[in-house]
């Protein structure tokens, strides 16, 4: 090489030393970081996978703090419930000895009392003092805000939210509809004992086996029943059987007076007819009389002279040698055209009314009747309210006009092909052929007679002096044997009602008065909540799905097909972040309603009842506080703490700890992928390392050879 201007192997052996340089420098980087990708250039795509893979480890790391932390705050709680716990087992041993009144005194039941109203007082402590981080935990802050309508909140006794994650929504609905209505079991039991019968009467709690006499009644059975009800779950109601009747109700209608003026010619005659009469009213005590008068003059005209005292005067008409022209037809048309004596009596002429009258002295209208409403109750006597009161071979009533004039009353009694018994109550008449029987009358006959009262019992069904008319032939209904229904205190299939007859016969059937059967269980309310069917148990209903845990209780009289109710959940609760996404599906909301004395305890009362003065301590137990009702308060506050321990300990076992150790994989296994695209490999690195330092060194001395050899040319300048 003869050129100096450009030394072109100098400059290959500078960019041969720049690169080793480069090399030198990225592996003394990656060794004194430990990292591959120090800067974008190192890696592009892997700086963007290793910076995902971080945040992702990042946010794996503080779900795990939040599981732990989330762990910690129920552990708070689940500490605090567990004293409340032990507390409540002390009040069931205070209650279990105070009851023992028989061996203790007066003072030891005080004593005990005390005891128990302290113990109410630590709960009360507990539950306001248990903190975690300064947030309270059981006192129900941490329990979820509802709202319901008046309407919805009578369709249920109680309602508890569990859990709740509300997501991007701001309020949750829990929406439960009844599609399957809950039953007791019940058996029936119907009409009397005919003989010595011992039956075990069971149910969910026990049996109990009971004696009775043939003459013991429904209600006698019903209350040894229900005097056994705390032992077996069974109670039973009684109800009085009722004999066939048949009510028989006849009216007579009113009936006016009248009076005929007879005179001697042809179609002479005028009747007047009392026109005070009503619907209900013939009878009048103040009579009315019409008088026809001669005027004894001539050429005299057809008047009314007076109207006075119910006495209606008619002078009548004459000609000019003083004879009466006035016929029946004038008389007609006088009277009814005076609006007086209209408002007393109605005029009739005889037929065509052209007879002439005669003067007539004063004649009384004669007496009407009033409307009478008699009735009878006839009672199918062959049967008795604790035994048999439905037959089929009835019996037939027939209340019968004898269409003759001066009949006596009397009665017939025939037995049809069919079995049908036939009486037939023939009524007396009077000389005009009208029927003159009271219901009375009629009573008196039927009771009187030994074959018809054997039948039947007769009693007048209103005012018994009346007078009856005819009336059909009608049957007299059926009646009703006694029942007793025997029922499970509670309702679901859980229940159940036993009857073993062990003497005697004693015949139940299931409610549909038809089916045999000696056993009957019930059945759970079915329900579906926000569209999922709900898991039962007698009236309460429960779902749980990722976003939701309600348990609700319908309410008794709300146990129909119909009944629908919305609790709308508003806030509240609390909120653990313990997944990667933040949604619904990386969250749990957990629900603690208030641990205190105001709350624990059921359908029997609430657990501050026990405390003195509130009505159910100790010191009042007796007839109308029995200490059975206690125990109940007691025993359902420790399922209800029981419960709500449970549920948070599957939630820290099931849900916290899985989680933990879930995240715990992953992050491993994230941790190890962006190791191997970020980490330096120190073996392969180190390898580089040593590359570069010779590719360095031997770069440098090229460089030192390839800067001398412009210098050769002055060796041709020498020459």
């Amino acid at each position: 090489m003869t050129r100096i201007n450009t030394n072109v192997a100098s400059l290959r052996g500078l960019r041969s030393l720049n690169k080793a340089n480069d090399l030198l420098g990225t592996s003394l980087t990656r060794l004194s970081t430990g990292l591959q990708i120090n800067s974008g250039r190192d890696n592009p795509a892997g700086l963007i996978a290793g910076e995902t893979l971080r945040a992702q480890i990042t946010t794996i790391e503080q779900s795990i703090k939040n599981s732990n932390r989330a762990n910690n705050v129920l552990a708070t709680a689940d500490s605090a419930i567990g004293e409340i716990s032990g507390l409540l087992n002390q009040i069931r041993g205070l209650v279990q000895e105070g009851l023992n009144d028989g061996a203790l005194s007066d003072e030891e039941i005080s004593a005990n009392q005390l005891q128990i109203d302290a113990a109410l007082s630590a709960i009360n402590r507990i539950s306001a003092n248990t903190t975690f981080a300064g947030a309270k935990l059981i006192d129900g802050s941490k329990g979820f805000t509802t709202q319901q309508t008046t309407a919805d909140a009578a369709e249920l006794t109680d309602f508890q939210i569990n859990e709740a994650v509300f997501g991007s929504s701001s309020t949750i609905e829990v929406v439960a509809e009844v599609n399957t209505v809950a039953e007791k079991a019940e058996l029936h039991f119907a009409g009397g004992l005919s003989s010595q019968t011992t039956f075990e009467v069971s149910g969910s709690r026990g049996s109990q086996v009971l004696f009775f006499d043939s003459a013991s009644t429904t209600s006698n059975i019903a209350d040894a029943v229900n005097a056994a009800t705390g032992v077996t779950g069974v109670s039973a109601t009684a109800t009085t059987g009722t004999l066939g009747t048949l009510t028989v109700n006849t009216q007579v209608a009113t009936v006016a007076g009248e009076v005929t003026l007879d005179s001697t010619n042809t179609n002479a005659d005028v009747t007047f007819t009392d026109a005070r009469a009503t619907g209900t009213q013939g009878l009048f005590t103040n009579k009315i009389s019409v008088v026809f008068v001669d005027p004894s003059a001539n050429s005299q005209s057809l008047s009314i002279s007076s109207i006075a005292s119910n006495v209606i005067t008619v002078s009548l008409a004459t000609n000019g040698n003083g004879t009466i022209t006035s016929t029946a037809d004038d008389i007609e048309t006088l009277i009814n055209a005076n609006s007086t004596a209209n408002a007393l009596v109605t005029a009739a002429a005889e037929g065509d009314g052209s007879g002439v009258v005669e003067a007539i002295t004063s004649t009384q209208v004669g007496d009407g009747v009033d409307q009478q409403d008699a009735g009878l109750v006839f009672t199918d006597v062959r049967g008795t309210t604790s035994g048999q009161a439905l037959f089929t071979n009835k019996i037939s009533v027939q209340l019968a006009d004898p269409g003759g004039n001066n009949q006596t009353l009397g009665a017939t009694h025939t037995t049809e092909a069919n079995g049908q018994e036939t009486i037939v109550i023939n009524l007396a008449t009077n000389g005009n052929g009208t029927i003159t029987s009271t219901a009375d009358e009629v009573e008196a006959l039927i009771n009187g007679n030994a074959t018809l009262n054997a039948l039947v019992s007769a009693v007048d069904n209103g005012n018994g002096t009346d007078t009856l008319a005819a009336a059909a032939a009608t049957l007299v209904g059926d009646g009703v044997d006694s029942t007793i229904s025997f029922t499970s205190s509670e309702y679901g299939s859980n229940e159940f009602v036993d009857i073993n007859v062990l003497t005697g016969t004693f015949s139940t059937t299931l409610a549909d008065d038809t089916t045999s059967a000696t056993r009957d269980a019930g059945v759970d309310i079915g329900v579906t909540i926000n569209g999922q069917t709900a898991q039962t148990n007698g009236l309460q209903a429960g779902v749980k799905t990722a976003n939701l845990d309600v348990a609700l209780t319908i309410a008794e009289a709300s146990n129909s097909a119909s009944t629908s109710t919305t609790i709308t959940i508003t806030g509240g609760g609390s909120l653990f972040q313990i997944g990667q996404e933040v949604s619904s599906q990386g969250q749990i909301g957990i629900g603690i309603d208030a641990i205190n004395t105001a709350r624990l305890g059921g359908s029997s009362g609430k657990l501050y009842e026990l405390g003195s003065g509130a009505g159910k301590s100790l010191l009042d137990v007796g007839p109308s506080v029995p200490g059975s009702t206690l125990v109940d308060i007691v025993e359902e506050a420790i399922s209800r703490v029981n419960t709500l321990r449970g549920r948070i300990g599957a939630l820290q076992k099931n849900v916290i700890e899985t989680n933990i150790s879930s995240l715990g994989v992953a992050l491993e296994n994230i941790s190890e992928a962006r190791s191997q695209i970020v980490d330096t490999d120190f073996a392969a690195e180190t390898a580089n390392l040593q590359k570069a330092q010779i590719l360095n060194q031997s770069s440098l001395t090229v460089l030192g050879i390839a800067n001398q050899q412009p210098g050769q040319v002055l060796s041709l300048l020498r020459g």
